[in-house]
């Protein structure tokens, strides 16, 4: 019942007992026991029709807070919103020394713990420019070795919420996935160009891509030959890396059959990386990101309102029905385990 709501919003509880097959009496008292520990609330009756008006069911405004952190080095990204992402606050951050950057992100996270806008921080994940294992650990590559995550993960977690890091360029693919030009396509590759490094992020089959170490997607472990020697991409002058970019790019694509390529960030001047790729690859749907600066924010954002709802499915109250469900059609099953991003 709760994932009706977070997915469809606000529901009379004959619409409820409609889409997950419960009975009237089961929906009551569920919807009962959901009231008293405030995660769903009335917000209004049914108007104009015959009969006893219908309570309409919504998530409770103060469910949680849900925010979501992208590091750079000279600036970050700091959103919160709702549990369906629907209202959103958003903050950055700027500092040309790094610990001026990491002392304003623990401020910030700070007065949202203290001062939540929509209830108690329920999760925290955080966009950062490395490769991150599954455990959580960070990997090489690292583009910001001297930012030290503890402190903020002993903030949040001290208050109660989950806290996660993700890399940026797969989070940049989610929000894509979520908010920009990849929301009716499940494959899909976004090419990021940052300050931190350049690196691809994979949606393949209506999910994040990690590989098996979590370096998927890692163009700065990759070679090109410049001068007859083997050379990192990231250290390629800016037109022969951007030739480099457009043919490992374009065979990446075409191996793993994807016809969406998402270009953000272009640090090429003159040269449009994007109108490069779709003359060597004229079968790619080549596109510039819709979205701005703040995408790997907005894309660890829906990853906590994801971890969220998948957490509070799993956990939440969910008294015993008083009578057996009545047949009805399958009702919409929740998303996939937590460690797959959708």
């Amino acid at each position: 019942m709760l994932w009706q709501l977070l997915e469809h919003g606000s529901l009379s509880r004959g619409e409820l007992a409609e889409r997950t097959g419960l009975s009237a009496v089961t929906i009551n008292a569920i919807t009962k026991d959901l009231e008293q520990q405030r995660y769903v609330m009335e917000i209004r009756k049914t108007e104009g029709a015959a009969g006893r008006p219908a309570g309409i069911l919504d998530l409770h405004p103060q469910l949680g807070t849900l925010i979501g952190i992208d590091c750079q080095p000279t600036d970050l990204w700091v959103l919160s919103s709702d549990v369906r992402g629907e209202r959103q606050q958003r903050q950055r951050l700027q500092a040309e020394q790094l610990p001026d950057l990491q002392r304003q992100l623990l401020n910030a996270v700070d007065q949202l713990l203290r001062a939540p806008p929509f209830g108690p921080v329920r999760q925290v994940t955080v966009s950062f420019p490395a490769p991150v294992a599954e455990e959580g650990a960070l990997l090489e590559p690292n583009s910001l070795p001297q930012f030290d995550l503890a402190p903020l993960q002993a903030r949040v977690t001290q208050a109660g919420a989950a806290f996660v890091v993700e890399n940026d360029a797969n989070l940049r693919a989610l929000g894509e996935k979520h908010h920009g030009a990849a929301t009716d396509h499940d494959n899909f590759m976004v090419l990021v160009q940052r300050r931190s490094g350049i690196g691809l992020g994979l949606y393949l089959d209506g999910a994040i891509y990690r590989g098996s170490d979590g370096r998927a997607g890692e163009l700065a472990l990759a070679r090109w030959p410049y001068r007859r020697t083997p050379t990192f991409v990231e250290q390629l002058p800016t037109l022969p890396r951007q030739e480099a970019l457009t043919y490992l790019v374009a065979a990446i694509a075409a191996a793993l059959d994807l016809h969406l390529v998402i270009v953000t960030d272009d640090a090429s001047g003159d040269h449009r990386l994007d109108r490069r790729l779709q003359q060597v690859a004229p079968q790619l749907q080549v596109v510039p990101s819709p979205l701005d600066e703040s995408g790997s924010a907005l894309g660890a954002l829906a990853a906590s309102r994801l971890r969220y709802a998948q957490t509070m499915l799993a956990t939440g109250p969910a008294p015993a029905p008083p009578a057996a469900p009545r047949p009805a059609a399958r009702p919409t099953l929740p998303p996939a385990p937590l460690r797959r991003l959708s």
